[in-house]
């Protein structure tokens, strides 16, 4: 990838140091992942995570430990990566108004209105985020820093699956509350966009979420967004969880980041019981990045065009068209409609500028062309 854009791995288990050294040689890039809570010299006796056992409403309560184990699992995290990763992941109570009745939070936050008791309360979690990327910027002066856990906009499938705008910001408005504070902590975003469905709206999922993370980051700045992918459906559906993504959704996963708003894509696994190379469609991963390699120095510096919403294409079931614009006259797209039979053929308009363009569509690959003037060239 060239122009900034960028494609990390950050796939474990096996013979990592032997795949860490093969993911570099084709283009990839590494990443140092913590375990941040996790206390594994200890054998987990004073794992963070379980400290917070049976708290969900007072982030005053922070176990003694905190600090020490957090500084350990820095200073132990791998040095081979050019970004490192917080994972951060624990549940809490985000309806305010319930941890309001929580008498030893109320006291511990000095709040005299429940209207104060809010902000510091959402205020005080994000410290159990952002002082891990404050440690390590300590620690490792230079590394960029992210986490993975909160997001600008969480993870979400079905708040997004037909509904409207002002729906899908009415169950995310604590996102926004927490994430003010750890913004200035990050050096870039993470999306995650795991899969969890062999399903056309899966498609529309990644795009919503890479798309809703884009649009609420923009004003805090242009730090980076990074989409955080795996080549399994997510171990959460018992019935696919663990099995290897359908092609077309492969295709659509090294594809559509770059067109969404993402400047790249974190390719994360974790494989402990499996030796040589064990995801059958990473051939067909690889070659959809090599389509944007190409273009990566002219993508970098495009405009990204956005006409209509990803949940609103999902909603109506059409297909789903992404523009970068080059110039007034030179414009990549990319085109997928998820709808269509593998053996079908279709045509979508897709507007360009001054002039409309019918784009062929074969099954449900994940098309990208370039539209210069009249000229349409597929990639």
């Amino acid at each position: 990838m060239q122009g900034g854009l960028k494609v990390f791995w950050n796939v474990g288990g096996g013979d990592v140091q032997y795949n860490n050294r093969e993911a570099v040689a084709h283009g990839f890039r590494l990443v140092d992942l913590v375990s941040t809570y996790s206390d594994y010299p200890g054998k987990q006796k004073e794992n963070i995570d379980r400290a917070l056992e049976g708290n969900r409403t007072n982030p005053w309560k922070k176990p003694a430990f905190f600090e020490r184990i957090i500084r350990r699992n820095i200073a132990q995290a791998g040095a081979s990566g050019e970004i490192m990763v917080h994972d951060i992941e624990f549940p809490f109570e985000d309806d305010a108004d319930k941890a309001w009745q929580d008498a030893e939070a109320r006291a511990a936050s000095g709040a005299k209105t429940k209207e104060e008791f809010v902000q510091a309360y959402f205020r005080e979690w994000a410290t159990w985020f952002w002082l891990p990327c404050q440690w390590a910027k300590q620690d490792r002066p230079g590394m960029p820093v992210g986490l993975y856990g909160p997001q600008p906009f969480r993870r979400d499938y079905w708040g997004m699956a037909g509904n409207s705008a002002r729906q899908i910001d009415g169950t995310h408005r604590s996102d926004a509350k927490l994430w003010r504070s750890i913004d200035p902590h990050v050096d870039f975003y993470i999306a995650s966009i795991y899969v969890f469905y062999d399903d056309p709206g899966s498609i529309y999922y990644m795009a919503a979420n890479i798309e809703e993370n884009y649009r609420r980051t923009r004003p805090y700045g242009n730090k980076p967004l990074y989409a955080y992918e795996w080549l399994r459906y997510h171990t959460s559906n018992k019935k696919l969880g663990d099995q290897e993504l359908a092609p077309y959704l492969v295709e659509a996963m090294a594809v559509l980041p770059y067109f969404c708003g993402a400047e790249g894509l974190v390719l994360w696994g974790w494989e402990p019981k499996r030796e040589g190379q064990y995801y059958q469609n990473l051939p067909l991963f690889a070659q959809s990045l090599g389509r944007l390699s190409d273009l990566s120095h002219r993508l970098a510096r495009a405009e990204l065009v956005i006409d209509e919403p990803a949940h609103v294409l999902w909603k109506e079931k059409r297909p789903l068209v992404r523009k970068l614009k080059l110039s007034a006259d030179d414009w990549l797209v990319m085109a997928v409609n998820p709808w269509q039979k593998e053996d079908a053929q279709g045509v979508v308009s897709v507007r360009c500028g001054p002039r409309t363009v019918e784009l062929p569509l074969t099954g449900r690959h994940t098309e990208i062309f370039e539209v210069r003037g009249d000229r349409v060239t597929r990639k």
